[in-house]
């Protein structure tokens, strides 16, 4: 009976908070085929929300795994017609969309890295401009997690699938603010109130730039856009009067660098998972915004896809603030999951910038915006680099310096 409650309190959550599901608003949620029985709550919970229509599309990692080591090299560089044209009538048609992701961080790990990065570069080709359409916030959409055997292994190596699949969700749902006596939804609104809170804080200062040190050795200035906005992933986002939360869970506020203006050295603070492959204990050396040197323990040929994808990708797009003491952290999981490690660090993002940190930026082209100083790419990648020492300072145009971090955390 608990399982049940739950796992509809989490699908409702998804529904209202998430998505904002209503009755003008088609909506289709990619899964994997393990989560089905979730999957069910939540087309129900949809329905429930007075959705128009609901349709899934099932994902299975390991099938996709199988493909990718035996099909012809070739085929791997072709995207079908149908599933092209599939994503334009929906984004034609104003589709909201809710990604349930659960996969293994590790699945792809035995895949040749040619394979793998043939597949996913005309993966993101075929589909960035009907990607942006989201990302730009033009549509609604929502990322949420399900547990799957696999990934609660990795989380938890010491524990039986079952045992680690049922920990797994119960910290799902801590993170996502969901207990079994309390409304999910009325504790969203408080957090989401916070959140605000913070970002008009760091609004109404308008730094020139941010300078992060730490003991692992980071120790690198951030210059920020001319007009950015600090904004929230939980912070309603509106079109045509749909509201949406992106990410659930989130603990983010999150602003635009300046792309051209950023220096120094940055060690990760928590392993990456980027397309099915493990990148751990890693660092980038930033000069006049560019990466111009990095290296990783695991992972390095990863890495290096991520900064060679196109000509921008090595440069940032996203700066975001996490206190250290967020509720994912003092979990002390390591989810190797970027949905969640994201959110217990500060972290930074190669890549893509998003049009909403910046004053006027929704309504400018990818052109413009990248004239104003942000970035443009056909890949965004969250790395986390937050740690119990972070120290950040904000810097004004007449070069005040003041306390943003101190161990780990808000000063204000």
């Amino acid at each position: 009976m608990k399982k049940a409650k739950m796992m509809k309190k989490y699908a409702q959550l998804i529904a209202e908070v998430g998505i904002g599901a209503n009755n003008r608003q088609d909506v289709v949620i990619k899964a994997p085929t393990e989560a089905y029985q979730f999957v069910r709550y939540l087309v129900l919970e949809l329905y429930n929300a007075k959705a128009r229509s609901v349709s899934v599309d099932w994902v299975d990692s390991m099938v996709e795994k199988h493909t990718l080591m035996h099909v012809s090299p070739t085929k791997l560089s072709l995207v079908p017609e149908w599933e092209i044209a599939r994503e334009k009538e929906r984004v034609d048609k104003d589709y909201a969309r809710i990604s349930l992701i659960g996969e293994d961080p590790c699945v792809f790990r035995s895949v040749a890295p040619e394979r793998l990065k043939r597949y996913n570069k005309a993966q993101v080709e075929a589909f960035h401009a009907y990607k942006m359409a989201y990302n730009s916030n033009q549509l609604g959409w929502c990322i949420a997690a399900v547990p799957t055997k696999n990934w609660a292994k990795r989380v938890f190596p010491g524990l039986s699938p079952t045992q680690a699949v049922l920990k797994l969700w119960n910290c799902i749902y801590e993170s996502c603010r969901i207990f079994e006596n309390e409304d999910p939804v009325e504790l969203w609104k408080a957090h989401i109130a916070e959140l605000k809170k913070h970002a008009s804080i760091l609004n109404k200062y308008a730094f020139k730039s941010l300078h992060y040190t730490n003991s692992l050795g980071t120790d690198l200035t951030v210059g920020l856009a001319k007009n950015h906005i600090w904004g929230s992933a939980s912070a309603n986002q509106i079109r045509n009067g749909l509201q949406f939360v992106p990410n659930l869970p989130t603990e983010e506020v999150f602003t635009m660098p300046d792309r051209l203006h950023v220096d120094g050295k940055v060690f990760s603070s928590r392993p990456l998972s980027y397309n099915g492959v493990l990148i751990s204990d890693f660092w980038f050396e930033f000069k006049d915004g560019q990466v111009v040197d990095f290296d990783a323990k695991e992972g390095r040929d990863k890495l290096a896809e991520i900064v060679k994808f196109d000509e921008t990708s090595s440069y940032l797009g996203e700066a975001a603030l996490v206190p250290y003491d967020s509720p994912i952290s003092k979990q002390g999981v390591v989810y190797q999951s970027t949905l969640f490690d994201e959110n217990a660090a500060c972290h930074l993002a190669l890549g893509q910038s998003f049009g909403e940190n910046i004053k006027g930026g929704e309504e400018m082209t990818e052109n413009e915006i990248f004239q104003a100083g942000g970035n443009k790419s056909k890949i965004h990648v969250d790395f986390m680099i937050g740690t119990k020492d972070l120290s950040i300072d904000g810097i004004k145009e007449d070069g005040t310096q003041v306390s943003v971090f101190r161990n780990g955390n808000f000063v204000f």
